[in-house]
């Protein structure tokens, strides 16, 4: 499942009952950009952290529990090679991902 952050925040702030001018200067930014958040597929975790803290709501729970399947490997021949599932749990920071995306590339070499 794909998750549209921007959206999610909207759900949440518009159930807050606080003005965009203060969740704005909450979060440290213009109430125009609070806009373009809301559109917006992908956000920097430092800011989606500051919004959490505001909005009292833990957005990185939508992203802890991603389950990733791995095309069929596929061997001499294009016989399949059988699959590879891996799950991966994120704690919302940056460097956690990187240490992630750096395993799977080892993995990925080995097969």
């Amino acid at each position: 499942m794909e998750v549209h952050i921007g959206k999610e925040i909207e759900k949440i702030y518009e159930s807050s009952g606080m003005k965009l001018s203060e969740f704005a200067k909450r979060i440290n930014t213009s109430t125009r950009n609070v806009y373009s958040i809301f559109e917006r597929p992908e956000i920097k975790t430092d800011q989606l952290f500051k919004i959490s803290k505001v909005l009292n709501h833990d957005f990185f729970a939508l992203y802890k529990s991603e389950t990733y399947q791995a095309e069929e490997p596929r061997g001499e021949y294009g016989k399949p090679k059988g699959k590879v599932v891996i799950m991966v749990e994120l704690d919302g920071l940056q460097t956690t991902l990187d240490q992630v995306v750096k395993k799977l590339r080892a993995i990925n070499q080995t097969i």
